[in-house]
């Protein structure tokens, strides 16, 4: 009977430390797409700007020629 619960004890410590481990790595994961969501933002104003440039750009060179 003790042996049952001590291998019941040790079942639930192995249980608690693979959890942690797994806690651990999930945390790890989202801090990673944290950092690639906030550098796809980036990506996205950025290349909005360049887009937002060339529109007047192509703007300005329409209404130059029509004059």
């Amino acid at each position: 009977m003790t042996y049952l619960k001590h291998a019941s004890n040790i079942l639930k410590i192995i249980i608690i430390v693979i959890l942690a481990l797994s806690v651990a790595d999930n945390m790890r994961s989202i801090k990673r797409l944290n950092t690639s969501l906030n550098q796809t933002k980036e990506n996205l104003y950025q290349t909005n700007q360049v887009i937002s440039e060339m529109q007047k750009d192509l703007y300005e060179q329409t209404y130059v020629q029509s004059k």
